[in-house]
């Protein structure tokens, strides 16, 4: 009788261990989550905030203007990371954690020898003379080397929105591409529109010391990976969850500043602004009872949605790959699930197919799933004060301190006496407030796009050379900088057809003097000479010898001389 029982016993326990740790797996094809919808028309957020791939016509993300500036983008990829560090005032690195096996679009493309890193710039700059260049929980890149794809997420102040762009073709030898990615691929997994990050204790990150101590073993040693340490602290992808979280708010709190106020509802912003300016000179005593307090939830109460507003969930449940993969619950895992072969997976952003096909998460670890809000705002809500009190920065706080005489009351004074346009139905955008609060144009790095080239979406085919051939030398030795760059005055190479792109290498008489190696090296004209001497096409042109110099020749010949001759 105990042996049946035992006999009987036996299937109800495989039965249970199936359920209790076969994987229930996301459903979610981001091909299909991919087609872009129909965004709700009757929101006015939706309406003054683009909802397009490209940014607002005369707007641009940080990261165009950071490389606006820069004249180029910097390769290699730590060049790019010094190029944050040294727009730093205090000469700090950016945050940074290695990734080896993520979740993200190119997550076949990483791993332990290769894993991918995702940086974020925290620092404020400016002074009385500046606003200056504060990207903190405003600019996040995510890069895969053997993808050779930086995925970078940036704000755009004066479209109200972050930006999703991608820089294609970044290798060696390669020539980049600094494209618009489809938004609507970027939404599947950032669902509010802005950046993610996994919940502590950060298993995937190299903060956890058995992700290190693997990213180590496959590597063969410490050395840090791109200058990133290969064991960090928990602290970096705390701060790095922290920073996500700020710059999650910032669309939430440009819905509350128009759909929360309304389309005729500047006075709702004015007090909104006023009391996010009280709360920002003395947080500790702000009285979040007070009749101004009440004032703003009444004007809140008649435009504010009927839905509420929604907080949404920046957080991804936190995921051990290496402890999935140990024990008896691994071993079970494994009998229904495969491991992700080399190359296998979306190469770029654009493979949808290919990453549909790989083994599917867990569905409460996959970003794909759709998640619950943090929480849903209401009129009653005053998070749109602290909202947009985290908009402005310390130096900002210093200059307003310094016109006002330190006098809060005084302060507030100057916003009652603005003009009804700084409250007109548009995106909140702290540097406008800021001219308008001082009283005079102070200067600032990235609002300004009348000096940057046109936007590039993803999906613009590159230029195919069969026509002219000359053009391969260009597209070798030049294209890199001179095409698709976010500045106007270096973008010279641009053009739709080889004919239009030759026209304007033509018209460029000043490229024969930049390709006069002979007359020009040795002088005081040598840093002139292109390609510039710290780039990967000079050495490529030196190390090729006579072969290199007879494209220089080339290429200088195609450009006809000052006067024709």
């Amino acid at each position: 009788m105990k042996r049946r029982l035992a006999w009987l016993l036996i299937p109800l326990l495989l039965i249970g261990l199936y359920v209790w740790q076969k994987p229930t797996t996301s459903t979610a094809s981001i091909t299909e989550l991919a087609r872009p919808g129909q965004p709700d028309g009757a929101s006015l957020s939706t309406r003054v905030i683009a909802q397009g791939d490209l940014p607002a016509e005369g707007t641009r993300s940080l990261f165009d203007h950071l490389i606006t500036q820069n004249d180029v983008l910097p390769y290699p990829f730590e060049k790019l990371v010094k190029l944050l560090q040294d727009r730093n005032p205090e000469g700090g690195a950016p945050v940074a954690v290695l990734i080896p096996h993520g979740r993200s679009l190119l997550k076949a493309q990483a791993d332990d020898g290769h894993p991918r890193l995702v940086m974020a710039a925290d620092f404020e700059s400016g002074n009385g003379a500046s606003l200056g260049f504060s990207p903190r929980g405003q600019l996040f890149l995510g890069f895969v080397e053997k993808a050779h794809e930086i995925e970078v997420l940036s704000y755009n102040e004066a479209g109200g929105r972050f930006e999703f762009q991608l820089v294609q073709n970044y290798c060696a030898g390669c020539v980049p591409r600094i494209v618009y990615a489809r938004r609507a691929i970027c939404t599947t997994c950032h669902q509010g529109g802005g950046p993610i990050f996994p919940q502590r204790p950060w298993n995937e990150t190299n903060g956890q010391e058995e992700t290190a101590a693997a990213i180590a073993a496959a590597r063969g040693g410490s050395t840090p990976y791109m200058h990133i340490p290969i064991k960090q602290p928990l602290a970096s992808p705390e701060r790095f969850d922290q920073l996500t979280d700020q710059g999650n708010f910032i669309n939430v709190t440009q819905r509350i500043w128009l759909d929360g106020c309304g389309i005729d509802g500047n006075d709702c912003r004015r007090l909104l602004l006023k009391l996010a300016l009280r709360y920002a000179d003395s947080p500790g005593s702000f009285d979040a009872a007070n009749a101004d307090v009440a004032r703003l939830q009444e004007l809140q109460k008649r435009h504010f949605p009927a839905r509420g507003i929604a907080v949404p969930e920046s957080d991804l449940p936190n995921r051990d790959p290496i402890g999935e993969r140990q024990g008896l619950k691994g071993w079970w895992r494994s009998l229904w699930t495969r491991d992700i072969k080399p190359g296998e997976g979306a190469r770029d952003n654009e493979d949808l197919a290919a990453f549909d096909k790989l083994p599917r998460l867990a569905a409460r670890f996959d970003p794909l799933t759709p998640r619950q809000p943090k929480q849903v705002l209401t009129a009653n809500d005053v998070d749109g004060v602290y909202g947009v009190a985290a908009l402005f920065t310390d130096a900002d706080l210093k200059s307003l301190g310094a016109v006002s005489g330190y006098d809060i009351h005084r302060l507030e004074a100057r916003v009652d006496a603005l003009p009804e346009e700084v409250f007109a139905p548009r995106p909140v955008v702290r540097v406008n407030i800021m001219r308008a609060l001082l009283a005079q144009p102070v200067g600032y790095c990235c609002l300004d796009t009348h000096e940057m080239s046109p936007p590039v979406a993803s999906g613009v085919p590159p230029l195919k050379i069969s026509k002219h051939v000359v053009l391969k030398e260009f597209e070798s030795h030049c294209f890199a900088c001179h095409r698709g760059n976010p500045a106007k005055r270096l973008n010279f190479m641009a053009g739709a057809s080889e004919d239009e792109v030759l026209d304007n290498i033509r018209n460029k008489s000043e490229i024969r003097d930049a390709l006069d190696w002979a007359r020009y090296t040795g002088t005081d004209k040598a840093s002139k000479l292109m390609p510039p001497r710290d780039s990967v096409q000079y050495q490529q042109l030196k190390a090729a010898g006579a072969a290199g110099e007879k494209s220089v020749a080339t290429m200088r010949d195609t450009v006809p001389s000052l006067f024709g001759f």
